[in-house]
């Protein structure tokens, strides 16, 4: 919770160019004012304890299994939705993704995993859009709007790093497809190993894109 950031926000429509910037702080400084204490207290800490196991074992060895797919995939779309409340990005998660997370994971989410080989601190994150989109001619100007209404989140713990995806109506998360990862929700009909997780160099390496051909 010391750890120290500086989030900052790059407009790339202006050729990426720093847009704004909150400042050097610590991530404890980070919340969600819109949680109440009932949720705060409650299914979100039992999640906490739950995740806790999973995010700090090591070395991780074996097949991931459906209940360690399944909490993992909870704790991060529940981080996605606190990082797109909590900071200067449009808010893209909408209320009823949100509300559902106390329960079970919304079906507008996918959840890929990859691990990284340079960090810097134990705790990173980006949020943006997609980077590319495949479709018809005539689908284009559709596809534009809904890749700005698509959320793709990365979130790095230590060499751990999930790709979170939100997709809107009439998008699948499934249509959503960040390269080199291994997704984890919806589950797969086989979870990769710990040990065969693919690899990059930093954890904004797997490109981001939409196929709908």
């Amino acid at each position: 919770m010391d750890e120290r950031v500086h989030p900052i926000r790059i407009s790339m429509p202006l050729g990426g160019v720093v847009a704004s910037e909150r400042g050097e702080r610590p991530l404890r400084s980070h919340f969600n004012g819109e949680v109440c204490a009932a949720c705060n207290n409650g299914w979100m800490s039992s999640l906490e304890v739950s995740a806790m196991p999973v995010l700090t074992q090591g070395p991780r060895r074996g097949r991931i299994t459906d209940a360690e797919a399944t909490i993992l995939a909870r704790w991060f779309a529940k981080t996605a939705i606190n990082l797109n409340v909590s900071q200067p990005f449009r808010l893209l998660v909408d209320g009823p993704s949100r509300h559902a997370l106390a329960t079970s994971i919304p079906d507008r989410f996918a959840v890929h995993l990859f691990r990284v080989r340079k960090q810097n601190g134990v705790f990173d994150w980006v949020q943006k859009s997609p980077d590319a989109a495949s479709c018809p001619q005539a689908q284009i100007d559709g596809i534009r709007r809904l890749m700005e209404l698509t959320l793709v989140t990365h979130i790095r713990i230590a060499d751990l790093v999930a790709v979170v995806i939100h997709a809107p109506e009439p998008l699948r998360p499934t249509d959503v497809t960040p390269d080199g990862t291994a997704r984890i929700y919806p589950l797969p009909d086989r979870l990769p190993a710990w040990e065969g997780l693919p690899f990059h160099d930093d954890y904004l390496g797997p490109f981001t894109h939409i196929d709908l051909i």
